[in-house]
């Protein structure tokens, strides 16, 4: 491994609004890392300029160009780049304390040959929408943080943050070049794949802020259903929302017919499943308005990532 601190990996395509913030964020680390390696994938906002300025009076800073490349790919390009030994690695519009880097990189070190540590995320809403669309995303049944190993069910994004050494990156093949979501879990899984356990640093907190409107949060989704189906991976995030939503069309179609018990099941069904996570975050989420919120982005991603996962498999690749 490099004698040089750690390098933070930044991929970027138009982030002139947040890559100063970030930027600042990384030059508090304690202690400052070896390298920052900003990857531009083509911004046309000024992004580009803003890290080639800052690099004028940063030494540490690099500016690598890699037009046109999914997130993957630009993550890749920025590994290659570095000179250190170990890699961390943040999306542009996040947040870290000052901690954040210390918390990856001394956990990775108690077995750098083995380990991948990832942080965790605390949203960081403006909004009632964004409060619920961030417990969902951080919070629903999914387990809390802890320093064991990660089941394959619950691989983080990269909203995470997370850290790994060179060799380990180079023996899992590198992040895919083609994807342009999820890329994260398919390089994490390929890193366990090589025999690296994934591994909570508790005090690696990444903040970021939630999509703010239903129709962003579709968006996010549908690109999300669209991964799965690309990559293969975490089918059944789509394959079991299709399930109860095909049978409760099923269901709607014989209540239409003049069928009360076809609708009474319906209404049961439906208001069970939807209960189930107003009740999981009435025991976090507030206020009232944001608890709300939360069946409107179940329902909103479920049908979200069925559209995703739907369109691609059945013909739409050239939105890839």
């Amino acid at each position: 491994m490099a004698d040089r601190g750690p390098a933070i990996v930044i991929p970027v395509l138009n982030e002139a609004d947040n890559l100063g913030q970030l930027l600042d964020d990384c030059a508090r680390q304690e202690p400052p890392p070896g390298e920052v390696i900003v990857v531009d994938a083509g911004s046309t906002d000024g992004t580009s300029e803003l890290a080639a300025e800052r690099a004028r009076s940063w030494p540490a800073l690099t500016v690598v160009a890699a037009p046109a490349a999914p997130p993957g790919a630009a993550r890749n390009a920025g590994i290659r780049a570095s000179t250190s030994g170990v890699i961390a690695t943040v999306d542009a519009g996040s947040r870290i304390g000052p901690s954040w880097l210390s918390a990856l990189t001394t956990r990775l070190l108690e077995r750098p040959a083995s380990l991948v540590v990832v942080g965790t995320s605390e949203p960081d809403p403006r909004s009632n929408f964004e409060r619920a669309a961030g417990w969902f995303t951080v919070r629903a049944f999914k387990p809390a943080d802890r320093p064991g190993p990660i089941g394959r069910e619950f691989l983080p994004a990269g909203r995470n943050g997370y850290c790994f050494t060179k060799e380990a990156w180079e023996a899992a093949g590198g992040y895919p070049d083609d994807l342009r979501w999820a890329e994260d879990k398919v390089f994490l899984e390929r890193l366990r794949s090589a025999g690296m356990n994934v591994v909570v640093a508790p005090g690696a907190v990444v903040r970021w802020r939630p999509r703010g409107s239903p129709a962003a949060l579709w968006r996010q989704y549908a690109n999300y259903g669209r991964a799965d189906a690309m990559a293969k991976i975490d089918r059944q995030n789509e394959l079991v929302p299709l399930a109860l939503y095909s049978a409760g069309a099923v269901l709607a179609g014989v209540a239409l017919t003049g069928q009360p018990p076809a609708a009474a099941v319906l209404a049961a069904g439906a208001a069970a499943y939807l209960g189930l996570f107003v009740a999981a975050a009435a025991r976090t989420l507030r206020p009232l308005s944001a608890l709300l919120w939360v069946p409107v982005i179940r329902v909103v991603t479920d049908l979200a990532k069925m559209r995703g996962f739907l369109g691609w498999t059945f013909g739409r690749r050239s939105e890839r």
